[in-house]
């Protein structure tokens, strides 16, 4: 089982290709907050390619969320266009809501932010959650807040990095059935290679590990517990 993320338009023809051609392979669609921002936003979202995407969502049985969209303000452009990304994101949670399908949230350096956002939308519980935090790396008291909403939290390499003390505290605390494991490829390598080597699904089994470490069991169980949260989430076999 294959999740390509495809975060604006143009990449959205190329997704919904493979996922025709390969059947473990599944797409979830929207525009990110990098292209919501920008002084050519315009070329990738409109209200016309939302209305676009929630009838393609509808009528393709292999689109399995809505994402990944959110805020980032990591980046001084990003910060400029703030206001163009918090009413996107709002635009598309709603979209998100007609097409029937979970949220996939990116949030960096916007966690309060976010989850007012997705406090006050009040989004619909699918198959199996309202949504996931995408690459999750906060505190361990606000992922107990997004499961208490209703949302899965998802780790990627970042668990395995010597600073992510903080990551370590929430996988301790979040309830392995509310995890999900993801790669962010061709981001976020997990040690032991680090960000020297481009990512890929092959090193899922690093951050299975690690969870396994943090909480005393099995990296069987992680697996097989992550692999039916996934699968649940997306709606999936």
């Amino acid at each position: 089982m294959t999740i390509i993320n495809s975060t604006n338009t143009l990449e959205l023809e190329q997704g919904v290709k493979l996922a025709e051609k390969y059947d473990f392979v599944y797409l979830s669609i929207g525009d990110g907050c990098a292209y919501t921002c920008g002084p050519e936003g315009d070329k990738y979202i409109s209200d016309q390619v939302i209305d676009d995407m929630i009838k393609l969502a509808k009528s393709n049985k292999k689109i399995v969320a809505w994402g990944e969209n959110g805020i980032g303000l990591n980046r001084e452009e990003l910060v400029r266009g703030k206001d163009n990304q918090i009413y996107w994101f709002k635009r598309q949670l709603e979209a998100a809501k007609q097409a029937e399908l979970p949220v996939v949230i990116h949030s960096r350096d916007a966690c309060q932010l976010v989850f007012d956002i997705l406090k006050e939308a009040d989004m619909p519980k699918c198959s199996y959650g309202k949504g996931m935090l995408h690459c999750f790396n906060s505190s361990a008291q606000l992922a107990l807040e997004y499961v208490k909403m209703g949302y899965l939290i998802s780790i990627a390499g970042i668990v395995t990095y010597r600073n992510a003390r903080h990551l370590v505290e929430t996988v301790k605390k979040v309830p392995l059935e509310k995890l999900l494991i993801e790669t962010d490829s061709p981001y976020l390598t997990p040690e032991p290679y680090g960000r020297r080597e481009r990512n890929n699904s092959g090193y899922l089994k690093f951050i299975v590990e690690k969870i396994a470490e943090i909480k005393g069991v099995s990296p069987e169980k992680v697996a097989e517990a992550t692999t039916a949260n996934a699968k649940m989430f997306f709606d999936i076999g």
